[in-house]
This record gives structure tokens, sequence and C-alpha cells, in this order.
């Protein structure tokens, strides 16, 4: 496995999470579903085609170049040769105003992406027949830091929120944030999902599952108890729960 991490730079801070590469055999890729997480992705692939395996065991081949929106659930996608992937990891409230993509209205897992970013298209895939996946990621930046939708809308309400429920790890009330933002409680729950996709609960639940796998990852042995404690659950039951439904 060969992955990389890239920071992003200052033009798309406020957008970007982080840039990434991945090159990987077919059998270790598909050996893994891919988790929820609490970050929205856009991804290129320049390898083997990618295969989507659906609930009801269709096969859906992905476009080489694809949106992934919040998803509550695991994905399995599956690459029929080698995986040679550059992506951008993006916060939950850039989506809108960087591509148009109004995700509640998308009602899919997986949006398909080939208007804004077709262009680009021709020149990413040159720098990886040169096998310069570092040119891809450079590639990448450049569009992302120019790319903006025509249609903008005041996202830094959400924003604000979004930032809150990542430094508390999910442990602040929705009423609380919703007063931090000036907007009634009903107009924070629309407002929010237009822009992610998803409610503020089940955003706050994926952060903390997040904060939940990647404790484990580190010490597998953590006790139900403490991470119960740690990251704000009501009981363990409801740790529990939110564990089998994401994972």
């Amino acid at each position: 496995m060969s992955y990389s991490e890239f920071q992003s730079q200052p033009t798309s801070s406020q957008a970007v999470k982080c840039f990434w590469t991945l090159e990987e055999d077919q059998a270790v890729y598909n050996s893994d579903d891919i988790l929820p997480d609490s970050y929205t992705e856009l991804v290129v692939n320049f390898g083997a085609p990618l295969i989507l395996e659906t609930e009801s065991g269709a096969r859906v081949e992905m476009p080489r170049i694809f949106l992934k929106g919040l998803t509550k659930k695991p994905l399995r996608l599956r690459v029929t040769g080698l995986a040679q992937l550059v992506g951008v990891r993006l916060h939950p409230w850039a989506m809108v105003n960087l591509f148009g993509t109004q995700a509640d209205q998308a009602n899919v897992l997986i949006l398909p992406h080939n208007g804004i970013l077709g262009d680009f298209v021709q020149a990413l895939e040159l720098s990886v027949q040169r096998s310069d996946l570092t040119e891809a990621v450079a590639c990448l930046q450049e569009i992302v830091s120019n790319t903006t939708h025509s249609e903008q809308i005041d996202i830094a309400p959400i924003q604000s929120a979004i930032e809150l429920l990542y430094a508390t790890q999910g442990k602040m009330r929705m009423t609380e944030i919703a007063a931090q933002t000036y907007l009634s409680s009903s107009q924070f729950e629309r407002r929010f999902k237009r822009v992610t996709g998803v409610s503020p609960k089940t955003l706050t639940r994926l952060i903390r599952f997040e904060g939940v796998r990647n404790r484990l990852t580190v010490d597998p042995y953590a006790s139900p108890s403490d991470l119960t404690h740690d990251f704000g659950y009501a009981d363990q039951a409801h740790l529990i729960h939110d564990f089998k439904a994401f994972a």
C-alpha cells in the first residue's frame, strides 16, 4: 500500500481538509469497505475501473471523477486491477459552493461529476501517465483553488456550527449550536441539511464514530466504558448502536 496525504494551499484551506493519493493492489484494496466519516470527497480514478456494489446486489461502474457525499453505511467499492486514486477530502460545508451540488437534493450516496472538472481530466491523466501522482495532486490543488460555483449561498453559520462540532467531538447540544448561529432550530436544521446533505444529529454521530474508530486504530483494547465517556455517548448501548450502524 502506498498512501500519502498533502496539506491544502492557503487559498483552499477553508474548503479542504487534505489532498491524498493511493496506490494499492487489487486484493488489498478489495479486502475492506469504506467506512463513513465526517468529510465529503472528490475522487479521481486513474487506475483500473472502480465498481460500486450496492445493497441490492447491483454492480455499478463509477465514473473517473466522482463526488462522495456523507454516507451513513459502509461503501463497497471494488477495483478490477491496480487501484490508483487521487482525491481531496472536503469539509462538509464545501461541496455546495465549490460545485453547486445541494447534497440533500441528490438523494444518492455517490454523485458523478463530469461538468466543472471535465476540462481538467486530460491534464490530470497526463500527469498520472508519467507516474507522477504528486503532479496530479498539484493539478487538483489548482483546480479546487480556482473553482467556485457561480451561485453562492451563505454557508458561514453552518460552517461555524460544524467547526464547533469538530472542536467538541460532537458533544454540544443542537439547541446550543443553533443559538450561536442566530437561526431558529427549524431554520438551522433546513439550512444544515441543504449544505451537508445530512441532519445535524447525523453529522454529530459521524464525528463521534470517527473519533471512536481512530481511537481503536491506535488502542484496540480501549474499554467501551472509556469510549462512551470520552466521546459523549449517553450510555454504551448508544455507542454500540452507532458502531453497528456505521461499521
